[in-house]
C-alpha cells in the first residue's frame, strides 16, 4: 500500500510541475523561431506546418489568428523600448518607421481580465486602432503616434483604462515575411511618458 501512495505521489507532482512549466513557457516565452526587434517579437511561420505547440497554444489563449505567409506578418510589444511592462496609465509615444508593407495597423489590446484579447475601449473622441494610410508623417518618412487617454495633436491613439496592455503592429503585404530582410528589421522605438499614480 505504501509503495502505490508513492507512485501516485510522484506521479502527481510529475503532473503539477508538468503543467507549471507549461504555463510558464506558454505566457512568457516568445515561441520558437521568434523574431525579437527592439520590444517587438514576431513569429514569421505561425501559419504553417512547421508551428510549435507553445506558439499554437499561445494563439489559442491570446485569441490571435496568425497571419498567412504571404498575408503579412504580425508584431507584439508588451513593454516600453527599455523593458517597461506597457501599463494604461502611463502615456506612450511609438515613433520612427516599420518595415515595408502596402499598409499596416496599430491596436492596443488588454491582456487581463475578463476582456483579455479585446481592444482597448478608447478614450472619449478617439480610437483604439490606426492604420499607415491615416497618419501624418515627418519629412522624412517617419512617424509619431501619441498613445495617451487626452487628445493630442497629431496621431493619437486614445488609450484608456487601467493595467496593462499589448500593441500588435500588423504588416500588410510585406517582403519580410520570407527568409530575406529579416535580419535588418527596423521597428518604431515605445517610450513612455507620464504615468498617473
Amino acid at each position: 500500500m505504501r509503495l502505490v501512495l508513492t507512485i501516485l505521489a510522484i506521479a502527481a507532482l510529475g503532473i503539477a510541475l508538468g503543467g507549471l512549466s507549461a504555463t510558464y513557457t506558454i505566457s512568457r516565452a516568445s515561441g520558437i523561431g521568434a523574431i525579437e526587434a527592439g520590444p517587438w517579437t514576431a513569429i514569421p511561420f505561425a501559419d504553417t506546418s512547421d508551428i510549435d505547440p507553445y506558439t499554437i497554444a499561445k494563439s489559442v489563449i491570446d485569441g490571435s489568428v496568425p497571419l498567412g505567409a504571404t498575408e503579412g506578418l504580425s508584431f507584439s510589444a508588451t513593454s516600453d523600448s527599455e523593458g517597461r511592462e506597457l501599463d494604461l496609465a502611463c502615456e506612450y509615444s511609438v515613433e520612427g518607421s516599420t518595415p515595408p508593407a502596402r499598409l499596416w495597423t496599430l491596436v492596443s489590446y488588454q491582456i487581463t481580465g475578463q476582456d483579455a484579447g479585446e481592444p482597448v475601449p478608447p478614450a472619449p473622441g478617439g480610437v483604439s486602432a490606426l492604420y499607415s494610410g491615416e497618419l501624418l508623417r515627418f519629412p522624412d518618412g517617419t512617424f509619431r503616434i501619441d498613445l495617451a487617454g487626452r487628445p493630442r495633436p497629431g496621431n493619437w491613439l486614445a488609450v484608456a483604462g487601467k493595467g496593462p496592455f499589448r500593441l500588435t503592429l500588423r504588416l500588410y503585404d510585406t517582403p519580410i515575411t520570407g527568409s530575406t530582410g529579416i535580419n535588418d528589421l527596423v521597428m518604431p522605438t515605445i517610450r513612455r511618458g507620464d504615468c498617473l499614480s
